[in-house]
């Protein structure tokens, strides 16, 4: 039962601080939309996405060895954080010897030196804050979360509103509050206690970088499978359109945070000595929640996007939400594989994740090159789609030969077919049958949810009893 209180605990905090560094920031999009154009934002989304790709290859993915090995009761925290700062030290050392190169690419050449300040100031932030998690200071972290939007905001109107700085201005925003923000992590943590070069143990060194460096790979094939459509975009139709597709990317971006909230929680819950029985019994029961969860909010998502986009965007942008729904089912059908890529992660199986999103990013590729000069945009979303839902496929039955997680098949294909159904709908303006879709949706995760509850309580009361 600890188990259960330690993950509503931090799922509570996450909440705390994703409101505070997500939430807030996406309810800016309409400030956004104003003070950018539709080439301006797409130019904007393209770097920062460009960014995003970049951190995870510039640190050799070691963020995802240092928040791994940090969560072991035994592990040596001063080596763990040691390698992961100078690992990000000299990559973007490294990285900066290709500063010509960046500079020649047209759509970043007038802002790649920010662009590098932008990936350098995120690996230290992440650096800072997965130790913190390690440390168990979720408070702290949740506060620091909330203390950096409040610096990405402030320095967006001043930048932005004021002084007018445009794509420069946002870019610069990031900068200074990741950098501050990580400045206060360091010092409240007293992280200089953990740097010692001395302490480097090179046989934890190579366990953490065995397995880190496949998932170098995976952040490539993941950034093609959720970022390449922009560029196929920008290229093939315009950077107006791209602008449109990013701005639709948006709404399925609120699941995606409600989402990524209960996986930070979830990966400081996946490690624990309990018997392999007792591990996928609580790894079933949190799925199927999980898995309602998700599909019950992405079916409420679709018959709300078309309103969503009238509160989100400026009026220039409302034609986005014909995207919307096909990009929030992808969205939904991300989050679940991402949950069965968890089991991967607890039993340090990062070679089995790579192989799985490589077949998604072929997928992914070969999808943008038929569909898009078919459908444009559309053919996009579409790629996405098919993409992810291979990647959920192989995860769902790979990682049961690891541990077998009990989950409703049939449940989830009739779910699918409901919601594939909805994304017609809505396209159509049906409102009425699209809300008769959720209904459906809720109803068939209705019996699971209700089970889970019960297990939950259960569980609680024979705890207690046992205390007493």
């Amino acid at each position: 039962m600890r188990a259960y209180r330690r993950l509503i605990s931090n799922t509570f905090l996450f909440s705390v601080s994703t409101f505070g560094s997500k939430i807030l920031i996406f309810l800016l999009t309409p400030f956004y939309t104003t003070v950018l154009s539709d080439a301006e934002y797409g130019v904007t989304d393209l770097l920062i996405q460009t960014g995003n790709f970049l951190i995870p290859l510039v640190s050799l993915g070691i963020l995802n060895a240092v928040l791994r090995f940090g969560i072991d009761d035994n592990s040596d925290k001063a080596c763990v954080f040691t390698t992961g700062l100078l690992t990000v030290v000299a990559g973007e050392a490294i990285l900066v010897l290709f500063y010509p190169l960046l500079e020649n690419i047209g759509l970043m050449s007038d802002y790649t030196a920010l662009l590098l300040l932008y990936v350098f100031m995120a690996n230290l932030h992440s650096v800072c804050g997965y130790m913190a998690q390690a440390l168990g200071r979720i408070r702290l972290y949740a506060v620091s979360g909330i203390i950096c939007t409040a610096l990405v905001v402030g320095l967006n109107i001043l930048l932005l509103s004021v002084l007018r700085l445009g794509v420069a201005g946002y870019i610069l925003s990031n900068v200074i509050a990741d950098a501050l923000s990580a400045l206060i992590l360091f010092f409240a943590l007293r992280l200089w206690r953990y740097f010692r070069p001395a302490s480097l143990n090179r046989s934890l060194i190579k366990s953490m970088f065995r397995y880190c460096l496949p998932l170098i790979p995976v952040t490539v094939c993941s950034w093609i499978i959720n970022i390449s459509d922009r560029y196929f975009i920008s290229y093939i139709i315009g950077t107006d359109v791209s602008g449109l597709y990013a701005i639709a990317n948006k709404i399925s971006s609120i699941l995606l945070i409600v989402s990524g909230i209960f996986t930070s929680a979830w990966q400081l819950s996946i490690v624990s000595d309990r018997p392999k029985h007792e591990k996928e019994r609580f790894f079933s029961n949190v799925f199927s929640v999980y898995e309602a969860g998700v599909l019950i909010g992405a079916s409420v998502l679709m018959a709300a996007s078309k309103l969503i986009m009238r509160f989100l965007a400026a009026p220039s942008y409302y034609d986005a939400w014909h995207y919307a729904p096909v990009l929030i089912l992808s969205t939904a059908i991300a989050c679940l594989g991402s949950f069965f890529s968890s089991v991967y992660m607890s039993e340090k199986h990062s070679v089995a994740t790579l192989a799985t999103t490589v077949a998604g990013a072929a997928v992914n590729i070969a999808g943008n090159a038929v569909l898009i000069p078919v459908w444009g945009a559309m053919g996009a979303a579409a790629a996405t789609f098919f993409s992810y839902l291979i990647i959920f496929i192989v995860r769902a039955i790979h990682s049961q030969k690891l541990l077998r997680i009990r989950w409703g098949v049939i449940r989830f294909i009739a779910s699918m077919a409901i919601l594939l159904i909805q994304c017609f709908l809505v396209e159509n303006e049906r409102p009425l049958l699209s809300l008769i879709c959720c209904a459906c949706v809720a109803l068939l995760h209705f019996r699971p949810l209700l089970k889970a509850l019960k297990s939950g309580v259960m569980e609680l009361l024979l705890s207690k009893k046992q205390k007493a």
